[in-house]
């Protein structure tokens, strides 16, 4: 029996050594920057419904032009959009940094350059995951997706940690710097590599056209609809992380050391699940293990609204993380897989509307939610959600 794809021979491959090396760099200073965001805000305003704001201000570009982002990617050449994308996040990442040096940054201001950041993201994400296959051969890419959940997962462990250094060493306005030089290393990295792209017919269509084409395509597969379906009603009444500074300070008592460690308690469990996918290879019956890991995140995440255990939380957070980076790995490579190369731009644009979209509105709507039933009512709704959700989605995805 053949073996599990080793990820050194991903990695050894150059096109997506490269890649993996910039994302990798990319992704540790957004980490950095958006944990300096969240604690910045909730120190000026001490207000969950603020903080969860940040998340709202980031999703609803999302929601806007993803879609545009979709069809973009797939009539113009995927690596020189993602060089321009970085080019933009780099000069608002200055900016910020340059309001919060002179003492000028307000509030607003955060949630102005939060929401240009993720209108830039929409452009820079359905690229980025659509150039993916054209990086690996086939039978790598659930390991290509496993290490870019991987990649992610490490710098979502490594930021927090080195936000913190920061912000206490150098203070935050430093934070916002070192981002934008991430940015620098992103643009030289894409810059050197070289792939074979190739565009079809769409780029004489019109973009509208070209849109539905992408719609059809989705609405004929009711196995990508219900994989939506799922991942939403979770990332937007599940978003517990957005909430981690109030657990850190207000009802766990570790302060913003204990934050940074319950932020990486999670990014460490999902390197354990990415590995646990890579160590599977190419899994069979990957519907039925959707369900089953949607169904334990969601109890998972009452425990942790229930817990005023450090230790607990710390082991349940670990146990969240494991199970979503499972989950995020299965769900794109089901979704690739079934996807024609000349569509996956549009249909990652697709996708990123409710995948990534959702976390960040469920920020705000956990906010909201809290403002009613409390942080950790607002935590057991969303785990209540995702029962149901699996509970309505099962049958389709059980034919995946």
């Amino acid at each position: 029996m053949e073996g599990p794809v080793k990820p050194w021979e991903v990695l050894a491959e150059r096109n997506f050594g490269l890649f993996w090396s910039s994302a990798l760099i990319a992704a540790i200073g957004n980490q950095i920057s958006s944990v300096t965001i969240a604690w910045q805000v909730y120190v000026m305003t001490d207000s969950p419904l603020q903080l969860g704001l940040t998340g709202l201000f980031f999703g609803l570009p999302i929601i806007i032009f993803s879609l545009t982002g979709g069809v973009l990617a797939d009539r113009m050449s995927r690596r020189k959009l993602l060089i321009v994308t970085q080019g933009g996040a780099m000069i608002l990442a200055l900016l910020l940094g340059l309001l919060t040096t002179t003492g000028l940054v307000k509030v607003w201001h955060i949630y102005l350059i939060t929401f240009l950041t993720g209108a830039v993201a929409t452009f820079d994400q359905p690229a980025r995951v659509a150039l993916i296959p054209s990086l690996v051969r086939r039978d790598h890419l659930a390991t290509a997706f496993a290490l870019n959940v991987t990649l992610r997962q490490t710098a979502t462990l490594v930021g927090p940690f080195l936000a913190g250094i920061i912000i206490a060493s150098l203070g935050i306005s430093s934070a916002y710097y070192i981002n934008a030089m991430s940015f620098m290393a992103v643009i030289v990295f894409l810059a050197v590599m070289k792939v074979q792209e190739t565009w079809n017919e769409s780029k004489k269509e019109s973009a509208l056209r070209s849109l539905r084409e992408g719609i059809h395509f989705m609405r004929r597969n009711s196995g990508i609809l219900a994989l939506l379906v799922l991942d939403t009603c979770v990332n937007l009444f599940g978003a517990y992380k957005s909430m981690m500074p109030v657990f850190a300070r207000d009802l766990l008592n570790v302060g913003p050391q204990g934050l940074g460690v319950l932020l990486g308690a999670p990014a460490i469990g999902a390197l354990v699940g990415s590995s646990a996918v890579i160590l599977m290879k190419n899994p069979q019956r990957k519907g039925q293990m959707v369900i089953a890991v949607t169904l334990i995140y969601s109890v998972a995440l009452i425990l942790f609204a229930v817990s005023r255990s450090f230790i607990f939380s710390l082991a349940v957070a670990f146990v969240l993380g494991a199970l979503d980076s499972v989950g995020e790995t299965l769900r794109m490579t089901i979704v690739q897989l079934m996807t024609p190369d000349h569509l996956r731009g549009r249909v990652q644009g697709l996708v990123h509307v409710f995948v990534a979209g959702s976390p960040f509105l469920g920020q705000a709507q956990l906010g909201a939610a809290a403002a009613v039933l409390s942080v950790p009512g607002a935590v057991i709704m969303g785990g209540l959600v995702g029962v149901a959700a699996v509970g309505a989605m099962a049958k389709r995805l059980a034919k995946l």
